[in-house]
């Protein structure tokens, strides 16, 4: 019960001191510079009264070289104060820039007018990615607010999905047009040889040695032709190739759409707006 006393009465003698401190303190004083002294002692006597020892003193760490070694640090203070001593979400932060920095890397293509990147197409994506990452983190209050936010977020979340898969699918699609379109020459170019064939057996047949040596030429053009279309399809543009290709595109979209999930837990995780 004493001891209760005690910090009770400790702490009515720590108030007293701040309100003699407000009341007594005034910097329009003629002698500024004791003054200010004044007012360190009174601050050194409550720091005291707090720590309950009478040998602290402020005035012994309140030397000019001391205080310029404080300012000199002010940035390592700021390194331990902000990302050493929350190691965890520093590193949710980095884990969120590169993911972020990547999706961006993968909408500048989408935003970019004839191919060409301009200062206006990295912001354009910059933009559409930050208030992907502004609204996972928004706090909202109320229903209305809640319905509405919602909306806006999946609004935004379908055109990231759409913006950073539209590179990966069309690439894909490309490739698979033209394993098609080489599958298909190769069977038309087929289809002509053995044309070819029934014309020359018929022109020797007639003895029409013109026709025949026309018709020879263009049978052997078109072979030419098919050797390099079964090369190409021989170093991977086939229809086996093919389906890996659709797989491997499929793969990618699915990777950016997983990639929005985690940017959204991580958002949701180190930042409330």
């Amino acid at each position: 019960m004493q001891e209760k006393n005690g910090k009770v009465e400790n702490g009515k003698e720590i108030l007293e001191k701040i309100k003699d401190i407000k009341s007594t303190y005034e910097y329009d004083s003629v002698d500024q510079s004791e003054e200010e002294l004044s007012f360190i002692d009174k601050i050194n006597k409550l720091v005291q009264l707090i720590l309950g020892d009478e040998s602290a003193s402020l005035f012994e760490v309140l030397n000019e070289k001391k205080i310029g070694e404080w300012h000199k640090k002010r940035f390592s203070r700021w390194i331990k104060r902000v990302i050493l001593s929350n190691v965890q979400n520093t590193l949710y932060f980095i884990f969120l820039a590169t993911i972020t920095g990547f999706l961006v890397s993968e909408a500048v293509n989408f935003y970019a007018i004839g191919g060409v990147i301009s200062t206006g197409t990295w912001v354009k994506a910059i933009l559409t990615e930050t208030s992907f990452i502004f609204l996972s983190g928004y706090k909202t209050s109320g229903k209305l607010q809640l319905l509405w936010v919602t909306l806006l977020r999946a609004s935004v979340f379908t055109l990231m999905v759409f913006v950073i898969s539209s590179q990966a699918i069309d690439t894909g699609t490309r490739t698979i047009s033209e394993n098609n379109s080489i599958a298909e020459q190769v069977e038309f170019i087929e289809q002509q040889v053995k044309e070819k064939d029934k014309q020359i057996a018929y022109y020797e047949k007639k003895d029409w040695p013109k026709n025949l040596t026309r018709t020879t030429i263009e049978k052997e053009a078109l072979i030419v032709k098919l050797i390099k279309l079964k090369e190409e399809q021989a170093s991977g543009k086939n229809n086996d190739v093919s389906k890996i290709e659709q797989y491997k595109m499929y793969g990618r979209a699915i990777f950016r759409i997983l990639l929005l999930f985690i940017s959204v837990l991580i958002t949701r995780r180190i930042f409330i707006f």
